[in-house]
């Protein structure tokens, strides 16, 4: 999808808009008086284009989007200027109007689809009560049709699953296929491919590109993901503090933004293109003076292993005697099911993590990555392997449960979960989430040490007392990792704790995570599906895919090549900044497949070796 240099829909009236916000302004109630959340917001969106509205958290954005389904928040209301949904004032319908409006004229896909569908329901029965809402047919052949449009292999047994049963891509496909059930004229994309990897994203984002082409629709786009509105939207709108600052064509304002917020959400976003993390290797390799590097040469395994080597120092070819330096983790040949008889979540995994290292874990939605992640924390036990934590002053086994573990062992590795929303308790003040794990695993949770909790990842004290409802989402997770510092860990594991988070917040949780490893000499476990992200903050990456790492190395070897083609992939289908084309991912189906041995390509960087399928 290629976008021109065009004028502003709201100034352009070659077609007459099917979307016009005119002065919009709603505030919401505290106490006795109304505070603005929306200020003379204006737009318009013609059939078959597309607006991305994009801002910081709490800038207003969602609020303007979901008034085009006639919705607002508790305690808020329109104090000024209009909404109008194929000419009409959408505030103005009558309960049966607007019932009508809602999936019959405009409809949304969420940011979460798994929370959006309902778990006990089959989603064929979902598909077709959508389709009954509207009078639509709701017979098998159309149920299946919507299936198939959203590009769903096998719907004849894609539709007697239940959301669960489905993955994260596959749930959000469903979700489009019964916002479009009814052929609606106006599309709302509410951060639709947050929680998705970069593959399933860049394969929805172009069946959205395609449905709206198809049905004619007009689109409007909220997301903190530039990569992502920069290849969508033929037009941009900025937001701050409830304003539009600015509004323009697409390539226009990446070219060259005008207003000073514009450029410094930009210059936030982490670019892919270019080297960003320490690119250190660590020492936790072996050397030998009289072995030869075996780069660009197969490394065979050693029989009954099916992870990679271990890693290595460069040049060393991956053998030779003891390593230099201690790792902190070391997994070898790791097997994680979820129950007897499944497919294994991770098959054969090695990898380890030294002092002060952090280690990256990329690849699709159900590659195994954080099937690790949970495992490495304790919360799912391995089934076989080795994997074990050392730091010199505290050892244990980590293929058993936190049950099992020793209180050292607990208190050594932590989660940093990736919803804060979700895992923290609303009921809870923030001292007391941080308090608990305070006197668990310290004996004593002070106000004063709570404080200084609360300090070290750019809060204060004051947030103590606070509820999580009355923090914002960037608040929230630093609240998550001050939670983790209580117990004063050796090893942090931060699972996608980027995710929901807008640019700007993103890069100083980031920032705040790499001062942490700097002054408390932190490894990290990493996982993530931004590649941007994870070219910034990791010093090696492993990439996983079907439960087994395929690729292994410094982060800029990972990232400059030679790839495994899963690899190339997953670079491939990343969406820079300013890019006007999404990238074609093609049915996602592998056309390659594992054979024996590792390629070692030097500095420790591996490859699975593989062959044409």
């Amino acid at each position: 999808m290629t976008h021109t240099d065009t004028a502003p829909a709201a100034t352009a009236t070659a077609t007459d808009p099917i979307v016009r916000v005119d002065d919009l302004a709603i505030s919401y109630a505290a106490g006795k008086r109304l505070v603005p959340v929306v200020r003379g917001v204006s737009f318009a969106i013609p059939a078959g284009r597309t607006l991305g509205l994009v801002g910081e958290s709490g800038s207003g954005k969602s609020t303007v989007a979901r008034t085009l389904l006639a919705h607002l928040r508790a305690g808020s209301t329109i104090v000024g200027g209009s909404v109008r949904v194929g000419g009409d004032d959408v505030f103005a319908l009558s309960p049966s109007g607007r019932r009508e409006l809602r999936g019959g004229v405009a409809s949304v896909v969420a940011q979460n689809a798994g929370q959006a569908l309902t778990p006990s329901m089959r989603v064929g029965e979902q598909i077709r009560e959508a389709l009954r809402a509207h009078r639509e047919p709701d017979g098998p052949e159309r149920v299946a049709e919507l299936v198939r449009l959203v590009r769903l292999p096998d719907p004849d047994a894609i539709v007697r699953r239940y959301p669960h049963q489905l993955s994260g891509g596959q749930q959000q496909r469903i979700a489009i296929a019964m916002a479009v059930a009814a052929r609606p004229r106006v599309l709302v994309l509410d951060e639709p491919t947050t929680a998705l990897d970069v593959v399933t994203q860049a394969a929805v984002l172009d069946l959205i590109a395609d449905l709206g082409r198809q049905l004619g629709m007009a689109v409007l786009l909220v997301s903190h993901d530039l990569g992502v509105v920069s290849a969508m939207a033929d037009e941009i709108a900025v937001m701050r503090d409830g304003e539009i600052v600015e509004h323009a064509a697409t390539a226009a304002l990446f070219a060259a933004p005008q207003h000073e917020y514009t450029r410094a959400l930009l210059a936030a976003v982490p670019d892919g293109r270019r080297p960003g993390g320490t690119d250190r290797v660590p020492e936790t390799a072996t050397v030998s003076s009289t072995v030869a590097s075996t780069a660009g040469r197969t490394v065979p395994l050693p029989t009954g292993t099916a992870g990679p080597p271990l890693a290595r120092r460069a040049g060393t070819g991956g053998v030779g005697p003891e390593p230099l330096v201690r790792p902190v983790v070391t997994a070898e040949d790791l097997v994680i099911r979820y129950g007897r008889g499944l497919p294994a979540a991770v098959d054969g995994v090695s990898f380890t993590i030294a002092p002060r290292e952090t280690l990256a874990v990329v690849g699709e939605s159900g590659s195994g990555k954080s099937t690790l992640a949970t495992a490495l924390a304790g919360l799912v036990p391995a089934e076989s392997g080795t994997f074990s934590f050392d730091d010199g002053t505290v050892s244990g086994d980590l293929r058993e449960p936190i049950a099992g573990r020793s209180p050292d062992l607990r208190r050594a590795v932590q989660l940093v979960f990736q919803n804060a929303d979700t895992s923290l308790n609303p009921r809870r003040t923030v001292g007391a989430a941080i308090g608990r794990p305070l006197k668990l695993f310290t004996g004593t949770s002070s106000r004063q040490r709570v404080g200084e909790l609360l300090t070290q990842v750019g809060l204060g004290p004051e947030f103590a007392e606070r509820l999580p409802a009355q923090l914002s989402g960037g608040q929230r997770q630093r609240v998550g990792i001050a939670r983790a510092l209580a117990a004063e860990p050796r090893l942090v594991i931060a699972d996608e704790i980027t995710t929901a988070l807008d640019v700007q917040v993103q890069a100083g949780i980031l920032a705040l995570l790499a001062d942490l490893q700097r002054s408390r000499g932190l490894s990290c476990l990493f996982i993530s599906h931004d590649l941007a992200v994870v070219r910034g903050v990791a010093d090696r990456v492993a990439v996983m895919t079907g439960g087994r790492i395929v690729e292994i190395g410094p982060t800029e070897r990972v990232f400059t090549g030679p790839n495994h083609p899963y690899t190339s992939t997953l670079l491939a289908a990343t969406l820079e900044p300013g890019s006007t084309e999404l990238p074609d991912v093609g049915d996602g189906v592998p056309r390659w497949r594992h054979t024996e041995g590792w390629t070692d390509h030097g500095d420790g960087h591996l490859t699975r070796n593989w062959e044409d399928a």
